[in-house]
């Protein structure tokens, strides 16, 4: 079976998608409050297409390939801050592009990341995903 995209969901099944910044254990006040403080300067990186991801699961190169591209897409997102603030903005948002890469790389391997033999369906992320 190949791997099931994002994109593969329908517009409202994307916006609705994840559980925002944090794991699923995290207390959602805690999971809010750390994503709207990410979510300043996200742009192309996006939690609910990391969540996906982790909800297809697969091996642990599946789980680094996703925590890399969330890296990767918050770096972009890091240093493409508008002049006006960029000397505060973008420091802040690569330290904490920083910090979740490595929450996520340590903290994904207990529980949030679905290892599995092989990928889940496109319908049981859907029906599956826990929020």
């Amino acid at each position: 079976m190949s791997r099931p995209s994002f994109h593969d969901l329908t517009t409202q099944q994307q916006r609705q998608f994840g559980n925002g910044v944090g794991p699923y254990w995290l207390p959602n006040n805690m999971r809010n409050l750390i994503t709207k403080t990410a979510s300043w300067f996200f742009k192309d990186a996006s939690w609910r297409h990391h969540d996906f991801g982790y909800a297809v699961g697969g091996d642990r190169w599946d789980r680094a390939r996703c925590d890399w591209k969330f890296f990767t897409a918050m770096l972009r997102d890091a240093v493409s801050q508008p002049v006006v603030w960029s000397l505060i903005a973008v420091p802040a948002a690569l330290l904490i592009s920083v910090v979740l890469f490595l929450a996520v790389r340590i903290g994904g391997q207990f529980g949030s990341f679905e290892y599995r033999d092989s990928y889940a369906s496109l319908e049981d992320v859907i029906g599956g995903y826990r929020t």
